[in-house]
């Protein structure tokens, strides 16, 4: 193969991985950016995060699909319910109509028309009781005339009745109807000063956000505008290399962003996802390690700097049969902790609120790790609203609130793990909102994972302190064929590039998609596919070096010298071996050499001596890597020989005497038997 075309190939291979790592990232938390969705009737734009007495005032802004008709038949109504007192209440209010009583409405909100956007926008000022006194101003008052009007909570401040969340129906309707043509719930939550009074203190909130291929510019953007919300960055190396490759201004200053974030933590990253408990349980767990090894080398070569920390899997699913190869995975990837999904738990904790502890992760034979679990109601979040992204922020930042004020006597400090749920697709708008509400909030602290580990105590407020997996058997995510394929191909890989001077590019890339074959998520026919590619890119890699030797050979003599030339078309030197193998011949000077291929043709000569005289005598030349893990070109010689040889003409002229004399004798016995003539 030519190196042109090997070059080809090798970047296809690279756009066909890189192709079947977006569609699977596309179907996992922080997937590849895609079209935004059909716009829903109404959606959330911003509203306020929290009210307090400071700043009691509660602003919404609303965006109406122009499809619904025009903004003067159009009008927008929010309908306010008293607080959450359990999780049950809360739940419904997400999924459908809030419970309970209204406390208040405000109807008649207008849609007004400005350049072809309809919008709506209403203020309400939040007291506690009639008789509460309004600031006469601060950032966000309602002005004189703006719709909304005052909402009156009618609670006790004093004796702290107040501090929660309250839903907000918000419906869209035609101004002759009172069937509304769309509705959703958002939350308003009521802070007040003595809100972090118990020794617990504020929810520490660990915002795990993965940055993956197409999502990269829009999260370093938010993250950038949010600088002073702490947060755990996931950052995909496979997008970096993207990045890189595309260099664009706006990919370098995404990663220029990103590498000047100060206060986040950046995590360790395997080149692909992948599942340590499959590769573990297939017996290639040191392919944890080069995953891990090639990550750390792509993040750094960016200028970012990934400092460890949790191994982070909520995609995964785990259980008691996994515990074993979990915990070696685990420790191969240099992981002394985890976050994994609370789904993956046994059922644990003593109290009817949410588990918000940080816990020992017990997996057998004395094996343990410091874990968090994902709150998966939490994560829900990123999903639920994707063509109303703002609104499933604030639905997030309300159910964090909830979980602040589930028990204001807890005395141990409470955090939960918040990470997107597969399929979610990274939103500016989404970003801001989330990032935005946690920013200065009182009663819900963004902490980085190494901080959250810190911070909240294993079992904590009465929580259990060890937690097991769920019951199940081991995960069997790599077929076995699959795992010798994956092994024999890094066996190979590693003997090859051992024989090439340098790290060329091409052999970087060929690395780079034997890891994308060990890609959580993968079916087995995906997989096999993958394999199959990588392995006619290999075969067309070591197919640049050639054996250019005859196949057949004259011999003249018994002891001859036997030609092996070399043909390299490889765009860097090859060290290789050439060995000659025979039982008919034996090599005085030896039978293998070792030649370096810098330059297009290279050739030896072997001394060679026949063990016995004849002709088509066969001789294998084999072509290998110099540790013999690679065989790079075999091929068989037919030694011909011409030699005379002074025993066969001795036979020969001996048998030839004997024919002459029995010839000599045949015909004098035939003369003398022969009549005279009378």
């Amino acid at each position: 193969m030519s190196t042109r075309r090997a070059r080809t190939a090798l970047c296809t291979l690279a756009v066909a991985v890189a192709a079947l790592v977006s569609t699977l990232d596309a179907g996992t938390a922080g997937g590849a950016e895609q079209a935004a969705p059909v716009g829903a009737p109404l959606v959330l734009l911003s509203q306020t995060p929290w009210v307090s007495a400071a700043q009691p005032w509660f602003n919404l802004a609303l965006g109406v699909s122009p499809t619904e008709g025009a903004a003067g038949g159009l009008q927008v109504s929010l309908t306010f319910y008293g607080r959450f007192d359990n999780a049950s209440d809360l739940q419904q209010a997400l999924s459908g109509t809030p419970p309970g009583t209204p406390l208040s409405h405000v109807d008649d909100i207008p849609v007004t028309d400005v350049a072809g956007a309809l919008t709506a926008a209403a203020c309400v000022t939040v007291v506690p009781d009639p008789s509460t006194t309004v600031p006469s101003g601060g950032p966000g008052i309602c002005a004189a005339g703006e719709p909304g009007g005052t909402l009156t909570l009618g609670c006790t401040p004093s004796t702290d009745e107040c501090e929660g969340v309250y839903a907000v129906s918000i419906a869209l309707q035609r101004s002759d109807s009172s069937s509304p043509l769309s509705r959703f719930t958002t939350f308003l939550t009521y802070q007040q000063p003595n809100a972090m009074s118990s020794s617990g203190g504020a929810l520490r909130v660990g915002v795990v956000v993965p940055i993956t291929a197409g999502g990269v510019t829009t999260m370093a953007g938010a993250l950038t505008e949010h600088h002073d919300v702490a947060t755990t960055l996931a950052v995909s190396p496979l997008a970096v290399s993207a990045l890189e490759a595309a260099r664009t201004h706006g990919a370098e200053r995404a990663l220029d962003q990103l590498a000047a974030l100060s206060g986040d933590q950046m995590l360790d990253q395997p080149y692909v996802p992948i599942n340590v408990v499959a590769l573990s349980e297939a017996g290639i767990g040191n392919e944890i390690g080069a995953q891990m090894d090639r990550g750390d080398q792509v993040l750094r070569s960016a200028g970012l700097k990934p400092d460890g920390g949790p191994w982070v899997d909520t995609a995964s699913t785990f259980s008691q049969g996994d515990a074993g190869s979990l915990a070696s995975g685990l420790q191969v990837a240099g992981a002394s902790q985890a976050v994994i999904s609370d789904a993956d738990l046994s059922s644990g904790g003593e109290n009817n609120q949410t588990f918000a502890q940080t816990f020992t992760l017990d997996l057998g034979h004395g094996a343990t790790v410091a874990a968090a679990a994902a709150d998966t109601a939490l994560s829900t979040r990123f999903t639920a609203h994707q063509a109303n992204p703002v609104l499933g922020a604030e639905q997030l930042l309300a159910e964090l609130s909830f979980v602040h004020f589930e028990n204001p006597f807890f005395s141990a400090p409470r955090g939960v793990v918040v990470t997107p749920a597969p399929g979610w697709r990274p939103s500016a708008a989404f970003m801001d909102a989330l990032l935005g509400g946690l920013s200065g909030n009182q009663i819900l602290s963004p902490v980085t994972l190494g901080q959250l580990f810190a911070q909240v105590p294993a079992g904590g407020n009465r929580e259990p302190a060890v937690r097991q997996l769920q019951a199940g058997a081991a995960d069997h995510g790599i077929t076995r064929g699959a795992a010798d394929r994956i092994a024999l191909n890094r066996q190979q890989l590693s003997s090859f590039s051992l024989a090439v001077g340098g790290h060329p590019d091409s052999l970087t890339v060929l690395g780079d998609s034997l890891l994308t074959t060990e890609q959580r998520g993968l079916s087995a026919a995906a997989r096999s596919s993958a394999l199959n590619a990588y392995a006619k890119t290999f075969a067309g890699t070591t197919g640049q070096v050639t054996l250019a030797t005859e196949r057949t050979v004259t011999f003249t003599s018994q002891r001859a010298d036997i030609p092996v030339t070399v043909l390299s078309s490889a765009p860097y030197p090859v060290t290789v071996v050439v060995t000659l193998s025979s039982d008919k011949f034996t090599f005085p000077d030896g039978n293998s050499h070792q030649l370096l291929l810098d330059r297009p043709t290279t050739s030896w000569r072997f001394a060679a001596q026949a063990r016995t005289s004849g002709d088509h005598l066969p001789i294998e030349v084999t072509l290998h890597t110099p540790d013999g893990q690679v065989v790079i070109a075999h091929t068989v010689l037919t030694v011909h020989s011409t030699e005379i040889s002074f025993v066969g003409v001795a036979l020969t002229a001996l048998a030839a005497a004997v024919l002459l004399v029995w010839w000599v004798r045949t015909w004098r016995r035939a003369r003398r038997a022969r009549p005279r003539a009378h």
